[in-house]
């Protein structure tokens, strides 16, 4: 027997050198977790070889791995014992390859072939015997900056047909759009239609007064009225985008049409294909008209206009630099001391649109 004295010793060696190799443990486990959150899918696929080293220090420790393991899960580490007992050997990781012929196919059929989607492709490819996934066939057009699917959005950094088409006409294509807003009257709730339209290139908006019956006559005018406005301004209004709403008439159609030019209609549920002028609505319900109650048509085409008239002139834009339509590049002299009373503020409809500036010196 040993004296108490050294079996108290070498209890607290043994608890000391337990600490450290837990210590030790836990160090290892974590920098596996850190390593594996930087990996795609967040997941670690062992060849065969890899795996067979793994179960190999694993019978050592009789397989008792579940507080160690952080490489695979507890249960696929199960699932190997399981197989390895039934002398079934670890299968390829991984898909085949794609092959350079198939891959050149699949791009071939996408590009002969415009209304053609992902599952198209690999509906023909199945017919001519050869094999590839849809995720496969889509991974293949995305490197190759094709649309995978026609009728819908395409992934960032792929340039679609309407794409290339806004970019190229963005100084001669104006879009337009109605917005509501509701009107309280004596008579009791009515709901006021107004028509914006936004120059592409400059940014530049023009809007409509408000109506509580958009009528033909009433389409007719606000063409004329746009037209003349693009005169003013020296747009070249070629193309007119709006979407497939009935209140869009053939007279009004009409006005726009000519030699290479006309108007454009997006396609059916697809407010993105007319973001332009989404975009201008959501900014000036976020900014103004959310925050405000109409109780006329006119107080409403007073507030629609002055918001309009800030934004043609003091607000910024971050499509064009951050600067306000129709200023230059070079907005201030650079980055100095500021005189807090030089900054003067300009407001309007309450304090709702604010505009700084510098007083003249």
């Amino acid at each position: 027997m040993l004296p108490n004295w050294l079996t108290a010793l070498l209890v607290m060696l043994h608890e000391l050198w337990s600490t450290r190799r837990d210590s030790h443990i836990r160090l290892l486990k974590l920098q596996i977790e850190l390593l594996k959150e930087r990996l795609p899918g967040n997941r670690v696929i062992l060849d065969p070889d890899e795996r067979r080293r793994l179960m190999k220090i694993g019978a050592e420790l009789d397989h008792r791995v579940e507080d160690t393991l952080g490489i695979v899960s507890v249960k696929t580490y199960r699932r190997w014992q399981r197989e390895e007992r039934g002398g079934q050997e670890p299968g390829r990781v991984g898909r085949p390859g794609l092959t350079k012929s198939l891959r050149e196919l699949i791009v071939r059929l996408a590009k002969e072939n415009l209304g053609w989607g992902v599952r198209r492709i690999v509906g023909e490819l199945k017919k001519l015997a050869l094999k590839a996934s849809r995720s496969t066939v889509r991974r293949v057009l995305v490197d190759e900056k094709i649309l995978p699917d026609p009728d819908r959005r395409a992934p960032q950094g792929v340039q679609t047909p309407w794409r290339k088409f806004v970019a190229v006409h963005m100084n001669v294509m104006v879009a337009c759009d109605f917005f509501c807003k509701t009107i309280w009257t004596p008579l009791g709730r009515q709901m006021a239609y107004v028509l914006t339209f936004i120059h592409l290139g400059s940014r530049k908006v023009f809007t409509s007064p408000s109506t509580l019956n958009p009528t033909d006559e009433w389409m007719q005018q606000q063409a004329r009225n746009v037209s003349m406005w693009a005169e003013e301004e020296g747009i070249d209004l070629r193309f007119l985008i709006h979407d497939h709403d009935t209140k869009f008439t053939e007279a009004f159609d009409e006005h726009f049409r000519g030699p290479k030019r006309g108007p454009v209609l997006t396609p059916y549920a697809a407010p993105i294909a007319n973001c332009f002028a989404e975009s201008w609505i959501g900014s000036l319900k976020r900014e103004c008209l959310n925050l405000l109650f109409c109780f006329s048509l006119r107080q409403l085409d007073h507030v629609v206009q002055t918001y309009v008239d800030y934004h043609n002139k003091f607000r910024p834009h971050q499509a064009l630099g951050n600067r306000p339509v129709g200023v230059g590049k070079d907005l201030s002299p650079g980055i100095g001391e500021v005189d807090r009373e030089s900054i003067r503020c300009q407001r309007w409809i309450g304090g709702l649109l604010n505009h700084y500036y510098r007083r003249a010196a």
